[in-house]
């Protein structure tokens, strides 16, 4: 007995001191915190001033979609850093809760407004200086959620953490890692995903293909070759999915770990309360739809969807 209680003690002093070795500084009204992550680090910004972190609020950890996009960007207006994409609602709730982004690896930082144009303007031809070789080789499901949670466990370690209620959200990209998260994390106690494909990424875009088809985009023709494209490309995938080097663009572990068929099962498993959200216009979210009825089919209440009529991937009305 006395064994099991030493090895416990030197865990918990082994941990500790890991997190001993955080920096933490202040971006704008951010306090930002780099913690020891596997043989690297990882970045988070805490939607709090230092002086702030002195109440204990429930978190709400926020993880963003695809694209390799810096934490924060200068804002023109009042030249002053704010989070990239953390969804403004989010503000709306300082007082009741600490909203948190994780950095994408290997990402700068801080960037002009100009910087988060050009990568999006470019998304059709990216520009390979973008596209970071530490952050390549980063780019899968599994890094994200391990990542997430390294920095959950460091959060609700602070003084500052309420342990009772820990919200992961998370959209697009984001939404299979808050779902493998909460899946994996028992700490978590809410979980919302929203714009993403209950089947998979690449299953997705070939849904997204097929229903062009019935739009007038495409002949059915047309439609019937670019599935049996995607198909092709996905064999391709399989057989070297654990590639993760790339010059611009998704590598192939990527593409791969993203486009998994667990999410439901993910999904059934979790007794926590569960909302998902996704537009309608938005094609390869719509396999959400059938979700109720799996939930249903197994007796489980804790499912909410909320699906927007005639809205887009990222909720914007289509006019």
């Amino acid at each position: 007995m006395k064994q099991f209680l030493l090895i416990g003690v030197l865990i918990s002093s082994l941990t500790n001191a890991a997190f001993c070795q955080y920096t933490q500084r202040y971006v704008g009204g951010y306090t930002v915190f780099t913690i020891p992550f596997a043989e690297d680090s990882v970045t988070f910004a805490v939607v709090a001033k230092g002086n702030e972190l002195v109440k204990r609020r429930p978190i709400f950890l926020f993880r963003q979609g695809s694209l390799p996009i810096p934490l924060f960007t200068i804002n023109p207006k009042n030249n002053r850093p704010s989070l990239t994409v953390l969804p403004i609602t989010c503000y709306d709730h300082e007082d009741e809760y600490y909203s948190i982004m994780i950095a994408k690896p290997g990402v700068p930082l801080i960037v002009e407004s100009s910087y988060v144009d050009t990568l999006f303007s470019t998304r059709g031809s990216p520009k390979p200086a973008m596209y970071p070789v530490n952050y390549q080789s980063h780019n899968y499901l599994d890094y994200y959620v391990d990542q997430t949670n390294a920095v959950l466990r460091f959060i609700l370690n602070q003084p500052w953490a309420a342990t009772n209620r820990v919200v992961v959200a998370g959209g697009s990209e984001g939404y299979h890692v808050a779902i493998k998260t909460a899946y994996t994390n028992k700490q978590i106690t809410h979980l919302i995903a929203f714009s993403g494909g209950v089947e998979g990424r690449q299953q997705s875009i070939i849904r997204e293909e097929r229903t062009k088809g019935y739009t007038g985009e495409y002949t059915q023709e047309e439609a019937q070759r670019s599935v049996e494209g995607l198909q092709q490309q996905w064999a391709a995938i399989c057989q070297d999915s654990l590639n993760g080097t790339a010059r611009v663009g998704d590598p192939n572990r990527t593409q791969y770990s993203f486009s998994h068929s667990q999410n439901k099962d993910f999904l059934l498993a979790l007794t926590i309360p569960i909302c998902i959200l996704y537009g309608t216009a938005d094609i390869g979210s719509t396999s959400n739809d059938t979700l109720p009825l799996e939930f249903a089919r197994h007796g489980k209440t804790n499912l909410t969807v909320k699906a927007y009529p005639n809205h887009d991937h990222t909720f914007h009305k289509i006019t």
